[in-house]
């Protein structure tokens, strides 16, 4: 079965994430702030979970408490922000970096939250312009001089970028479009987005026994339009699930089938960590794996269940496993399942391609 790339794919040729690598902070409620502590209940509740822990930019080694989880930590956040942006540019190469100075560049940078600086105490107003508006510096350092944007939309952060990016690259606008994000783990808005957003497709049969690691990352993608080999993607489909548990199960199976050929080497999913939609996603792989549409050899991987909850970076953190998969190989196609937090379902699309290849054979 032949798997075609599609015409508005678009080519990955350096990716790089990092996350914050301090020990996790189990998250206790303030007992003078009666907002959060209704949010960590409300959480509790809708999210089927019982306990949030936090692992942030900026922790000190030992001895943190709650309250020293909530203090920013500007400057690590955006140090971890232009580490990525240099990995990525390493895998390019010095040749290419160089030819895509002197040619059209663009950077979107993304976050979940917008401006946040008015939830922490700042420490360092150049470093809060940075992070909460456009990171200037990065577009200084690599040359990019010919549009410059950032888009946020919580969970949504990055697919809104890849979204852009590929406007940009499959219009001839753009010869390179560099995306680069950081999610923020504050502990006041992600407690507050999970308590109030609505219990998607009914409630979870049985509650998470493990805590929510809730982990700062940052992450930067390096896109181009026909690159000679490697990782292509595509954002394919949205579509809307409907309430009910079972013909949400339901669609997302079949949505998955479609998707899926001979070729597909993973399904990832688990991009939202409520309890309820990990069990519906389970169940429609499940589903999906039982048609003669889908794809015999594929593996089913929930992000979330392997790397904690790290909101809009989500997406690519499963970009970034594939990448370093050992059976991810030339040839090798992939689906990636991002749900948008509301309901909602993005398809997006991954494909190995050998060098030359305009279809996968």
């Amino acid at each position: 079965m032949k798997c075609a790339v599609p015409d508005s794919a678009i080519g990955v040729i350096g990716i790089s994430t990092v996350e914050s690598g301090h020990a996790f902070v189990p998250f206790e409620p303030s007992w003078f702030n009666a907002t959060e502590a209704r949010f960590f209940k409300q959480a509790q509740r809708r999210q089927a979970q019982q306990e949030w822990l936090f692992s942030r930019f900026g922790m000190s080694g030992d001895g943190v408490d709650s309250e020293q989880m909530r203090r920013a930590a500007y400057r690590d956040a955006f140090n971890a922000l232009a580490k990525v942006c240099r990995n990525a540019f390493d895998q390019v190469g010095r040749k290419l970096e160089t030819q895509i100075r002197k040619q059209r560049s663009a950077f979107v940078y993304f976050d979940a939250w917008g401006e946040t600086a008015t939830f922490e105490g700042t420490n360092s107003w150049r470093d809060v312009i940075s992070l909460d508006m456009l990171p200037k510096p990065i577009l200084r350092d690599y040359g990019i001089r010919n549009f410059s944007c950032k888009v946020r939309g919580e969970r949504n952060g990055f697919i809104h970028a890849i979204r852009l990016a590929s406007d940009l690259l499959n219009s001839d606008e753009m010869d390179t479009v560099v995306v680069a994000g950081l999610f923020r783990s504050l502990p006041i808005m992600v407690l507050s987005s999970a308590a109030e957003r609505v219990a998607l497709h009914g409630a979870a049969r049985s509650k998470l026994a493990s805590p929510c690691p809730s982990v700062e990352r940052a992450g930067c993608v390096v896109l181009r339009k026909h690159p000679a080999q490697g990782m292509s993607l595509a954002i394919t489909s949205y579509s809307q699930l409907p309430e009910s548990p079972q013909r949400a199960r339901d669609e997302l199976a079949r949505t998955w089938a479609a998707r899926c050929n001979d070729r597909t080497a993973y399904v990832m999913a688990g991009l939202h960590p409520s309890a309820a939609m990990r069990e519906l996603e389970r169940d429609a792989y499940a589903a999906s794996a039982a048609t003669a549409a889908s794809a015999p050899g594929k593996r089913y991987l929930s992000v979330c269940d392997v790397y904690g909850d790290s909101g809009c970076m989500n997406p690519m953190l499963a970009l970034t496993h594939l990448s370093n998969a050992a059976d991810w190989r030339a040839g090798r196609h992939a689906l990636i399942s991002a749900d948008d937090g509301r309901g909602g379902v993005w398809a997006m699309e991954c494909w190995n391609v050998p060098h030359g290849a305009e279809e996968l054979e």
